[in-house]
């Protein structure tokens, strides 16, 4: 009777083919899937010549294909509106990534004024004073007492 073994990926019973002796993984479709995947990246990490190969199958579809792109859009106008959406708000991240430890713009510990920054993304500025592109700037009722360093 042949001896069941675990499959790597969804953790299920199954058999072994009695043609591939070696066999890890179970042939649900899924896990076969994941199996193909993983060999493929590894192959392509390891192996420049099996890169090269489907480098220049994508190329070669590419150009067999230019207008693809074009109507995979027009067809899918809500994934395009969602996609312009992700990317202004990767672009606001990447801008205020780009300013992080940025303390150029102005000291404001020996100012008398209070500087409050008020809006979405404020989470990504980590050490940075004020290189915010819309800032709020309120004058205290009385000027602070300024605190001698010492």
């Amino acid at each position: 009777m042949p001896r069941k073994i675990i499959c790597r990926y969804c953790k299920k019973l199954f058999t072994r083919s009695p043609y591939h002796p070696k066999q890890e993984v179970c042939p649900a479709e899924e896990c076969q899937r994941r199996r193909k995947r993983e060999y493929h990246r590894k192959k392509i990490s390891e192996d420049s010549e099996y890169r090269q190969t489907c480098a220049d199958s994508r190329k070669n579809w590419r150009e067999n294909n230019p207008s693809y792109q074009r109507q995979y859009r027009k067809s899918h106008e809500a994934g395009n509106e969602r996609n312009r959406q992700e990317q202004r708000v990767r672009n606001r991240r990447r801008r205020f990534l780009e300013i992080v430890k940025n303390n150029l713009a102005i000291d404001i510990t020996r100012s008398y004024t209070e500087v409050w920054t008020i809006g979405a993304g404020l989470d990504a500025i980590v050490k940075n004073n004020l290189a915010f592109s819309q800032v709020m700037v309120l004058q205290a009722d009385k000027p602070r007492k300024l605190q001698s360093a010492a």
